[in-house]
């Protein structure tokens, strides 16, 4: 949902198209090339540009893919991830030792499930640099997992830490040694936030100065103005960091009321319209399988700003063409569950664990910063006193479940 690992399902159609006509990509850049607008002769040089890759000298073949592998150590999407695998799929069996070298330097961080097919063509290379190269990358790789590891290991033993202080103790001490840890962890976060927004205010202001005395410099405009542009996107980003922060550790006032589940689905439904221009091939459909009348006692903006962020990662997750569901069902009397589901790339168990901790997203871009699906599970646990789950298979889609009490007698 919020944060979905980098491993897309698999479209043929799509796929089958990329291979007949390679990405296009720039030696300085490893964002595909645009095409002439329409109505106009392409100069040469953009002409040059828009050559496949293939088509052109092997030192420009080399220099494409190492962005690629500069491109991939920033986390880019996951579409752009899948790109990337299609074009080294592709420069592996290139007929210049180089560019498979780079190619194979490029493995260590392609996350992707192109990833065994290259790393086996490469490792059994005829040229020894290459093959040594691809063995180097494989053995990053395992580096990069066994530092994940450690990290997830942590976060184990702290849990099993409290679980063992449960046992003996009892659940009150527990939960008391949980608040005290979540205090401080708050007082951090939000001293830190506190200094981070002021550097980003001192930046934004002197950015808009810098805009203002652009006229006094035209020669450097457009260098000035690409600058300024790169700026305030990185700035915006980071504004958006601070504040999905803040809301995650923040403990708002919650304000519950008696909320009708058909109209609160309605309008989750009507947020997640405007807010996204939902392609006419995804399907997004809302559905009611439970009594007139059922009522949840919530805090509803709250469980909406949570629905919402839910729908909107699984309209994303298909990618231009599949189906979403926001549905309600009533497993038992008492109880409703609110689900949606989407028929996307998917996610493994480990993918799964790794989604629900904080700041970890594959779509590191200027909209996605890892903190939607624990903000969400946030809300439904803690602030609706509900069950969260998450059922998910790769390239067969997920479904987030939301069990909620109902205010039935």
């Amino acid at each position: 949902m919020s944060a979905r690992p980098a491993k897309r399902k698999t479209k043929t159609k799509s796929r089958a198209r990329a291979r007949r006509k390679p990405a296009q990509v720039k030696p300085t850049d490893a964002a595909p090339a645009p095409g002439p607008v329409r109505g106009e002769d392409p100069s040469p040089l953009a002409a040059k540009a828009a050559r496949p890759l293939d088509e052109r000298p092997w030192k420009e073949r080399r220099v494409a893919v190492e962005s690629m592998l500069d491109e991939l150590q920033t986390h880019p999407s996951a579409q752009r991830v899948r790109a990337i695998a299609e074009q080294l799929a592709l420069s592996s069996a290139d007929p210049k030792w180089e560019v498979r070298h780079s190619v194979a330097r490029a493995l260590a961080y392609l996350e992707h499930p192109d990833y065994a097919t290259i790393a086996a063509r490469l490792d059994t290379d005829a040229n020894s640099f290459v093959a040594r190269a691809a063995r180097a990358s494989a053995a990053k790789r395992r580096e990069l997992d066994l530092a994940y590891q450690a990290k997830s290991d942590e976060i184990d033993e702290v849990s099993l830490e409290l679980h063992k202080l449960r046992e003996a103790h009892g659940e009150r001490v527990a939960t008391a040694a949980e608040r005290i840890a979540e205090h401080k962890f708050r007082l951090l976060t939000n001293e830190t936030t506190h200094e981070m927004r002021t550097v980003v205010a001192s930046l934004l202001d002197a950015l808009t100065k810098l805009d203002a005395s652009l006229e006094q410099s035209p020669t450097s405009k457009k260098v000035y103005e690409r600058t300024l542009r790169i700026a305030r996107e990185r700035t915006s980003f980071l504004q958006l960091m601070l504040d999905d922060t803040k809301r995650l550790v923040d403990e708002p006032k919650l304000e519950r009321e008696d909320v009708a589940v058909v109209e609160l689905l309605d309008k989750v439904a009507e947020i997640v319209r405007d807010a996204l221009d939902i392609p006419a091939s995804v399907g997004f459909e809302v559905e009611a399988a439970i009594a007139p009348g059922t009522n949840i006692h919530v805090p509803r903006v709250r469980l909406i700003q949570a629905l919402s962020s839910l729908a909107k990662n699984a309209i994303e997750a298909v990618e231009g063409e599949g189906h979403v569901t926001l549905e309600a069902t009533s497993p038992r009397r008492g109880w409703v569950t609110l689900s949606v589901a989407d028929d996307g790339y998917g996610m493994g168990p480990e993918d799964i664990r790794q989604a629900l901790l904080p700041m970890v997203s594959s779509k590191k871009d200027d909209r996605h910063t890892g903190v939607g699906l624990p903000l969400a599970k946030k809300i439904i646990e803690r602030e609706c006193r509900g069950v969260f789950g998450i059922d998910s298979e790769p390239e067969t889609g997920t479904t987030v479940t939301c069990l909620l009490p109902t205010t039935d007698d």
